[in-house]
Formats: C-alpha cells, sequence, structure tokens
C-alpha cells in the first residue's frame, strides 16, 4: 500500500514538474501573445479557485449575487451609466465619467447588460495595460527584466484582484502606461490623447504630467550639456521634440481644465470631488495630514477613526515598496521615482488611509517596474513566488464574493 502510495506521489510529481518545465518554456519565448495568454490563465485559475471555495463554504452569497464582479464600485459607475449623475447625488460626482461612458457605449445603453460589459471592459484594458506594459519595458530597464516586471504585474495580489472586478485601476494603468509609452516612442499625439483619458478616468491621472515635467526638464539639462560637443543638426533635432514634449504637456493641461469645466457645468463645482471627498470619507489632503500620517504607525489623521492595527504590516510593507521604488529607479528613470514619489507623498497627506491604501498603491505602475528588478532569473523560483501571490488573490476575491468590502 506504500509502495503505491508513493509510486502515486512521484507520478503526481514528475508530472506537475513537466507541466512547469512547459509553462516556464512557453512563457520565455517572450512574445505578447504568449505573455496575455499566461495572464488570462492565471485569471482563470483566481477566478474558479475563488469560486470552488465558495461553493465550499459560502454557496449561498455565491448563488444570491451572481454578478459577483460588479459590485462596489460597479454599481455606482453601471447607474451613472443608465441613470447618469442624477443617481445617489451628490456622492455620485466622487466617480470620473471615463468608465460609465464605456458602459454605456458598448453596453448600448441596456441596464441588463451593464453589470457585464463593466467586468469585460475593465478585464480587456487590463490586458492593454500589460501589453503596454511589455512594450514599456525596453525603453526603461534592460530587456532582461521584461518578463519578471510583465510577470509581477500579473501576479500582484491586489491588482490581481481589481483587474478581474469592475474597478477603473486596469483602465486607469491602461491610459496611463500607454501615453508614458508612446511618450518614450515619440509618438506624442496618441501620449496626450491618452493622458486626457487617464484623467478622466481618475483624477490621480494628473499626476502623468509629474512625469512629462520631469522627464522634459531631464532631457532640456542633458541637452544643454550635449548642446557643447554636438553637431547644431542634431542640437535642432533635440530641440525639436523638447519643443513637441512642451505641446504634450499643454495639451495634457487642457484635458485637466476640461475635467474640472465638466464639474462646473455639470454640478456647478469644479471642485465638486474633493467636496464630496471630505464630507463622506473625510479625504481631505494638507501638509499637516502627511507628517501625521508619517509620524502615527497606524497612518490615522487628527479626525480619522479608531485604526485597525491587524493590517498594518499590508500598509507599512506597501509603503516601503513604494519607497524602495523610488529609490531604485532613481538612477535608471528619474522621472518614474519622481511619480512614485508624488503619488505615495498625496495619499499619505489625506486625513484618513483605509484599506484604499492598498487598492492605491496597486495603481502606481513603476512598483511593477522595481519589482520585476527584484525577481529572480530562476523562473521555478518565480513561480513559488506567483503560486503565493495567486493564493492570497483567491483568498481576496472569495472575501469579496462573501460581499465584503475589501478595498
Amino acid at each position: 500500500m506504500l509502495r503505491e502510495l508513493s509510486s502515486a506521489y512521484r507520478t503526481v510529481e514528475k508530472r506537475a514538474q513537466a507541466l512547469v518545465r512547459r509553462a516556464i518554456h512557453y512563457y520565455t519565448k517572450d512574445t505578447p501573445p504568449n505573455t496575455l495568454v499566461v495572464y488570462a490563465v492565471i485569471k482563470i485559475i483566481v477566478l474558479l479557485g475563488a469560486i470552488l471555495v465558495s461553493l465550499l463554504y459560502q454557496p449561498s452569497e455565491l448563488f444570491k449575487n451572481p454578478a459577483f464582479l460588479a459590485n462596489w464600485d460597479g454599481i455606482w459607475y453601471r447607474a451613472i451609466a443608465y441613470q447618469g449623475y442624477a443617481y445617489g447625488y451628490p456622492n455620485s460626482a466622487a466617480f470620473p465619467p471615463m468608465y460609465p461612458l464605456l458602459i454605456k457605449i458598448f453596453s448600448f445603453n441596456q441596464p441588463t447588460l451593464m453589470p457585464w460589459v463593466g467586468v469585460l471592459i475593465s478585464n480587456a484594458f487590463s490586458f492593454l495595460g500589460l501589453y503596454f506594459l511589455y512594450k514599456l519595458v525596453p525603453l526603461i530597464v534592460d530587456e532582461k527584466y521584461r518578463l519578471r516586471v510583465c510577470f509581477a504585474y500579473m501576479v500582484f495580489p491586489v491588482l490581481l484582484v481589481c483587474n478581474l472586478v469592475s474597478y477603473t485601476e486596469p483602465i486607469f494603468l491602461a491610459f496611463t502606461i500607454g501615453a508614458y509609452y508612446y511618450w518614450k516612442r515619440g509618438k506624442f499625439g496618441y501620449a496626450a490623447l491618452l493622458a486626457i483619458f487617464s484623467i478622466f478616468t481618475r483624477q490621480l491621472g494628473a499626476l502623468i504630467l509629474v512625469i512629462f515635467l520631469v522627464d522634459v526638464l531631464y532631457a532640456y539639462v542633458s541637452h544643454r550639456e550635449q548642446s557643447r560637443v554636438t553637431r547644431e543638426r542634431s542640437v535642432t533635432r533635440e530641440q525639436s521634440r523638447i519643443n513637441r514634449e512642451l505641446a504634450v504637456i499643454a495639451i495634457t493641461c487642457v484635458g485637466l481644465a476640461m475635467l474640472y469645466l465638466f464639474y462646473l457645468y455639470r454640478f456647478g463645482n469644479p471642485f465638486i470631488v474633493s467636496k464630496v471627498d471630505a464630507a463622506n470619507w473625510k479625504a481631505s489632503f494638507s501638509v499637516t495630514n502627511l507628517f501625521n500620517n508619517l509620524r502615527t504607525y497606524g497612518f490615522q489623521g487628527p479626525s480619522s477613526p479608531p485604526f485597525n492595527y491587524i493590517i498594518l504590516p499590508i500598509y507599512l510593507i506597501d509603503t516601503l515598496l513604494v519607497v524602495a521604488t523610488i529609490l531604485a529607479l532613481l538612477k535608471r528613470d528619474v522621472a518614474l521615482s519622481t511619480y512614485s514619489f508624488v503619488s505615495l507623498a498625496i495619499f499619505l497627506s489625506m486625513t484618513s488611509v483605509g484599506n484604499s491604501f492598498v487598492r492605491y498603491v496597486a495603481g502606481i505602475f513603476p512598483l511593477y517596474l522595481f519589482l520585476g528588478l527584484l525577481l529572480s532569473d530562476n523562473w521555478h523560483k518565480n513561480i513559488v513566488i506567483g503560486i503565493i501571490a495567486i493564493v492570497i488573490a483567491i483568498q481576496n476575491m472569495f472575501i469579496w464574493i462573501s460581499g465584503a468590502w475589501l478595498y
């Protein structure tokens, strides 16, 4: 009996090892289709795993709401898509217009289709964001890190969940990463367009201007140094590029102004989002809050409710990851380093910092460049890390299916 069990165990082990080798061989061919297919498999594993666990432990919750992927923010976005901002006003004003517009267009304004269309849109954009990241990596770090960076994006637990459900993170990341990719490629029309789309998806999309401004400033300083030793034709070409970059920045600023004009026209207050956030979620910004949050290990501002210290280690780990990203990218891409710093500083300047902190960190895309640099060139080790991350994502999705707000 023991021999039979031992033989069966060895057989299963060999098959598992063979499967891992095939997966590694397939992924390391380093082509966009292979990367997207692997990501699709990971998503399916997380979704089916969470459904299976829910069937075992909470089947009533699963059957009560089959469209569970469209919970929480998704309810607001599809309601705005169908009823406009009159739904739940003024709280609905906190939700930017891009996602509801996409849901309205692709659902043909059919309310029964909107939950599923919203989920499909967010998932589709998660693949688009991964594609842009795949193309962007060689423009920032060595090409050998490309698959590792993409793998970090694919298995980061919080982002994996956000990219499955009806949230704006995948749309925001696709537009932001795409804008910077086209900026680096010198296709400035696309860069400006995607930057504006990012702003209309989340107001924090305006931080793409930090990347643009720092990058053009760095280019200007380098241009001045090179102009002393290079030929005039090369100097003129570089100056022309800087001028076009400045035009992109100006157009993006116009796009930001258009968003505030939209709020002014629709609500009579261009700063309605800040007003609603402060009234409902006590999300106001100030330098005082920044110092208070840094001083208090619980990240609680002066008027926030008692902090749940159980999740404190997660906050600290996420904060340290962003700080490490800032330092790691400082010499590789100072624009992305600055973007990461400003993103973290803005969030720590809020009066209250809740579970959404982990979700906010997941939307800082340079983080995946740093995590990719950390991953090993030994893909067996990376797969072990990926399995752990996937298990965490399944656990998070199980909580999501239960109907509890996670982040």
